[in-house]
């Protein structure tokens, strides 16, 4: 990319000249770079085409949400939490993160905390395999931006528990636990 400083004819112009130039003034500067490529979608890959629905989606469900005043307000602090750069970002940011479930045994309990680091979550939801023989004790709590599961598994247990996740975009994440 060339910088263009002493010109007086092209300091300061902005935007695309013929088919291959493209001018932009960032500081003070003008600076002068072809333009941008298309992807060609031919060559794209299946994880890259995945990739590219999701930042769709995820962008989208960003503009959509914060037309709301209270989610706008929710998001602004969150950017500024997190030193992003606006709501708009910080949106994009929650919709794209997944959430993490550190998973802790003591004495027969079983402790879950979920998190989805820099933003809160929606709901955890239990789901679990029992015989009549003996019932689960599961006590389940938000505490800040984070919830715990505390799950006892009773005389029948079958399988562990499987934990579904809802996020503020109203997605579901299972996750389910593997025998011990």
């Amino acid at each position: 990319m060339a910088t263009v400083t002493t010109n007086d004819l092209i300091e300061g112009l902005r935007g695309k000249l013929g088919k291959s130039l493209v001018f932009r003034t960032m500081h003070d500067k003008t600076f002068v770079s072809h333009r941008a490529r298309k992807p060609d979608k031919k060559k794209e890959s299946e994880a890259q085409r995945n990739t590219r629905v999701n930042f769709k989606q995820a962008s989208e469900w960003a503009k959509k949400i914060l037309r709301d005043p209270e989610q706008k307000a929710y998001y602004q602090k969150r950017a500024k939490v997190l030193r992003l750069p606006n709501a708009y970002t910080a949106a994009i940011t929650d919709y794209m993160r997944k959430p993490k479930v550190i998973k802790t045994q003591d004495r027969g309990t079983i402790t879950y905390r979920i998190t989805k680091p820099g933003f809160a979550l929606n709901g955890v939801r239990v789901e679990t395999t029992e015989t009549t023989d003996g019932q689960p004790k599961i006590v389940t709590y938000q505490q800040n931006d984070s919830w715990r599961v505390h799950y006892t598994p009773g005389d029948g247990a079958v399988l562990p528990p499987t934990l579904i996740i809802t996020d503020k975009a109203l997605r579901e994440y299972k996750f389910v636990d593997v025998p011990v």
